[in-house]
């Protein structure tokens, strides 16, 4: 593949860098636009290139075809090894997601359906004769330096269909404050609140009661949307009725910027599964993404600890142990503004983590393959870090050695 065919956005390097799913989404670029693509199931490298064709990015005119050629469960399998990492839950995912979502699949000794793996038809796209209502709910909180790009952002949006929430959630900040009143002169069709500061998971659950559409996207007061963003999102989600929320990529880019000036730092480039990787990391996105507004109340929408972050996460989390499913549309659709002083960044992160493995232990009710794969990974983790103190320990031991035999090859030289 010629580096001049991938995108330079998709050239900044992903925060997970290098992963399987990395190589997925140089593969995509790779691929002609049309006409009948076949694409080996082995190491997932079409995943990205299905998820695009499923969130209507890309591929219209082109059939992506998966043929099954093996998997990397097999392969372990026959070396009766276990998944040791996040790399194998990764690439275990990609294989599946890529061969049950292709347009066509081959396999014709029926050994992906002996993994349990089951493709069908991919839903046809049913024209909307009214666009659907989308809320998006923004929390404020001494962000006033930046709110108004992040709504002059969602005022530019190319979807019409758009009911903005603005929370203040008790800024003490005189100028923040000021801004707030300032834009709630700018953008009067916007919905600007007051509230007693309540913390930022109370604060988007305020956003999720008040929403008035049939879907609901939460966004931060210091982000950028890209134009396109909510179209995108709203596209995705309407072709894939089996999912309950689209994340998509995100570009940070540097908290000393206005706005996005081409420089990022890293992009966020999420998979969306599988569920045993999201004990450890998020593998489903930002909270800059598209729900749908009656299954995320459902689920209980965001958790209000104010100790610690990550309710973003965490709530994605509950949607999933409450059914739902998670899509990526793999694109980079609004600026992520990096900041020392954000939320993320200066609680633990211990505290942080054990707030999400919380939800983990609170499920009951996991589909038989997740709870296998979940105990796989833990027999197999458990092994890779016995493995590796093993290694550490005979390097210790060989170090030891030779430290050992210098020494008495000095005393003998002093001797002498």
């Amino acid at each position: 593949m010629a580096p001049d065919s991938v995108p330079p956005d998709f050239r900044v390097k992903n925060l997970y860098e290098p992963s399987p799913a990395d190589e997925s989404d140089r593969a995509r670029w790779s691929l002609p636009a049309s006409g009948r693509v076949e694409i080996p199931s082995r190491g997932g490298l079409s995943f990205r290139a299905v998820q695009a064709k499923r969130a209507g990015l890309a591929f219209a005119d082109a059939e992506l075809v998966v043929r099954f050629d093996g998997a990397a469960q097999l392969d372990r399998e026959a070396a009766e090894r276990w998944p040791s990492n996040l790399d194998d839950l990764e690439r275990d995912f990609m294989e599946r997601f890529a061969f049950e979502n292709a347009d066509a699949v081959l396999d014709p000794d029926g050994a992906a359906a002996a993994l349990g793996w089951t493709w069908s038809p991919p839903p046809a796209a049913k024209p909307q004769a009214v666009a659907e209502v989308v809320t998006i709910g923004i929390a404020h909180y001494n962000l006033g330096a930046h709110l108004p790009a992040t709504l002059a952002s969602v005022a530019a949006q190319t979807y019409p269909a758009l009911d903005v929430v603005v929370i203040d959630d008790g800024s003490t900040d005189t100028a923040s404050r000021d801004t707030f009143d300032r834009m709630e002169r700018t953008y009067p069709h916007f919905r600007f609140v007051r509230q007693a500061n309540a913390g930022i998971g109370a604060t988007r659950n305020r956003c999720l009661e008040l929403a008035r559409g049939e879907f609901f996207l939460p966004m931060d007061a210091d982000n950028v949307a890209r134009p396109d963003m909510v179209e995108r999102f709203v596209v995705a989600l309407r072709r894939n009725p089996q999912f309950a929320a689209m994340s998509c990529y995100f570009l940070a880019f540097d908290e000393k910027h206005a706005a996005p000036a081409g420089e990022y730092l890293f992009a966020l480039r999420p998979v969306g599964g599988p569920y045993a990787a999201a004990a450890v990391r998020n593998v489903y996105g930002d909270a800059n993404s598209l729900f749908r507004t009656a299954a995320f109340r459902a689920a209980g929408g965001y958790g209000t600890d104010r100790g610690t972050s990550c309710e973003d996460w965490e709530a994605f989390i509950r949607l999933v142990q409450a059914g739902g499913r998670v899509g990526v549309v793999p694109d980079h659709l609004f600026y992520y503004r990096h900041r020392a002083g954000g939320f993320s960044r200066v609680t633990n992160w211990y505290r942080n983590h054990q707030r999400v493995l919380g939800q983990f232990a609170a499920a009951h009710h996991l589909p038989p393959g997740e709870a296998a794969a979940m105990w796989a990974a833990l027999v197999g983790f458990q092994q890779e870090a016995a493995r590796l103190a093993d290694e550490r320990r005979a390097w210790r031991y060989r170090m030891a050695d030779r430290i050992a035999g210098a020494l008495r090859w000095v005393r003998r030289r002093t001797q002498d």
